[in-house]
């Protein structure tokens, strides 16, 4: 099954529901250009995900800040 949502801004996510791939985003012409950017966000997230999992919280400290290093990086100019 796939869920589909669009963002305010005209992204829009869609659920694949494969695990290789189970986000597809089709960008809006804002956020084109940010694209790889976003794509190390989730990549950050998922194994930020995967250590919280295997409840290894030294290295959920350190993806943590990954992401967070990632998401800030988008917003600089």
């Amino acid at each position: 099954m796939r869920h589909s949502q669009k963002s305010p801004c005209g992204c829009e996510i869609t659920g694949t529901g494969t695990e290789e791939n189970p986000l597809r985003i089709v960008f809006c012409p804002l956020h084109h250009n940010y694209q790889g950017a976003i794509a190390i966000a989730l990549v950050r997230m998922e194994q930020l995900k995967q250590s919280i999992e295997r409840r290894n919280w030294t290295e959920t400290e350190f993806q943590f800040d990954r992401v967070l290093r990632a998401l800030t990086k988008q917003n600089q100019p």
